[in-house]
């Protein structure tokens, strides 16, 4: 993997202060349905059903209530706090980690499956971060990723609006101004969003700190790099971005059941012991505690 850039620090944090402050959009159940379906294409409800799924950059949890809902169990991870306490609500079910998408704190081949949806190219390195989610995927496992298309008009819009961005805070604009994202709302999510839901929406399009684009050709290159079979990829809404499907080669062991099992961010040992407070390195010592029901991986 290529070296992190000198700033990749100040970058996670500028994100990181950016999803708590403006976390992406709730659409209740209308939105469940919409991912639920939209995902289902990728993993079937049989794929679905008692497997261990990681949803890498969870926000609110939505996506993953749709895979709760169909049958699995799931590990949410966000850098975002504030999406976590929002995502504890929706998914009480799922076991919550606050965490960064670069440094997962799990083992390998920890899940059956991983889904990271809108959140490996808001990090200083989309590549490490496709490293990261392959190495947690198990054997026989699928891989879904969403990554903003290299090809598409909001690159241009997005790169071009870096000025506005950097002289304009998001809290300044309007509250009119938000409604001239009412037709596209409506036309791609099929439902109203109120003032704070058209600012966040409005905040993670055109104010995230930083967004990278990737063609279809460099996404499958990395896939190969990994040593994954590549089964497709969908384009999404007018094309601004595109959602890939890989599976890791080898076979899922039959009536395997996965459970969550975290990695020692500070000495590597996946020897880690759960409990109600905290999660504890049997080599090292090191705890991570539990606060709010969240695993506080990053402080």
């Amino acid at each position: 993997m290529a070296q992190l850039p000198d700033d990749a620090g100040q970058m996670v944090g500028a994100t990181r202060r950016h999803s708590d402050a403006h976390h992406f959009i709730e659409g209740g159940s209308p939105r469940v349905r919409w991912w639920r379906k939209f995902l289902s294409t990728f993993l079937s409800d049989e794929e679905v059903k008692g497997a261990l799924i990681a949803d890498v950059g969870s926000s609110v949890g939505e996506i993953s209530r749709g895979f709760i809902d169909r049958g699995a169990r799931l590990v949410c991870l966000d850098i975002s706090l504030e999406s976590l306490r929002r995502c504890g609500i929706n998914t009480p079910e799922a076991v919550i980690v606050h965490g960064n998408a670069l440094d997962l704190p799990f083992a390998d081949g920890s899940f059956d499956h991983t889904v990271c949806i809108g959140v490996l190219h808001h990090t200083p390195d989309c590549r490490l971060g496709f490293h990261e989610v392959v190495r947690v995927t198990g054997t026989g496992g699928s891989i879904v990723v969403f990554l903003y298309n290299k090809w598409s008009f909001y690159n241009l819009v997005y790169n071009g609006f870096a000025p506005v961005r950097r002289r304009v805070p998001l809290t300044s604009v309007p509250t009119w101004m938000l409604h001239f994202l009412d037709p596209l709302v409506a036309l791609h999510l099929g439902q109203s969003l109120n003032n704070r839901e058209l600012r966040n929406l409005l905040g993670d399009a055109l104010w995230t700190p930083r967004a990278t684009f990737h063609s279809v050709g460099e996404v499958r290159r990395w896939g190969a790099e990994e040593g994954l079979l590549f089964l497709g990829y969908r384009r999404f809404f007018l094309g601004y971005a595109n959602v890939f499907h890989f599976r890791k080669p080898g076979e899922r062991t039959p009536g395997k059941r996965r459970e969550p099992q975290f990695k020692c961010l500070r000495c590597g040992s996946p020897e880690m012991l759960l409990g109600a407070e905290e999660v504890r390195c049997r080599a090292c010592g090191h705890g991570y505690g539990i606060q709010e029901g969240i695993v506080r991986v990053i402080d």
